[in-house]
């Protein structure tokens, strides 16, 4: 008859290898991990380096309609002067 088990623990591959070595017929139906990985310096430098990648191409953006609406205003500053 087989049974469903839930462990919950920070050693999941030990009690893996001992099912294995005891030759003990198992199925592994769901694994996630329960805690967090913290981030390292390079994750939080990475995540500052695209955030202010990100920053920049927005504001190059803005920069470049603003100049583009000042283009237009001009021409048609010029266009009614002639």
């Amino acid at each position: 008859m087989d049974k469903l088990l839930i462990i919950k623990t920070a050693n999941t591959e030990k009690v893996k290898s001992v099912l294995v070595k005891n030759h003990i017929e198992h199925q592994v139906i769901y694994d996630e991990p329960l805690t967090i990985k913290k981030p390292t310096k390079k994750d939080k430098l990475r995540e500052y380096i695209e955030a202010k990648s990100k920053e920049d191409i927005f504001a190059d953006y803005g920069e470049a309609i603003k100049d583009k609406e000042l283009e237009a205003e001009k021409s048609l500053l010029e266009n009614d002067l002639d």
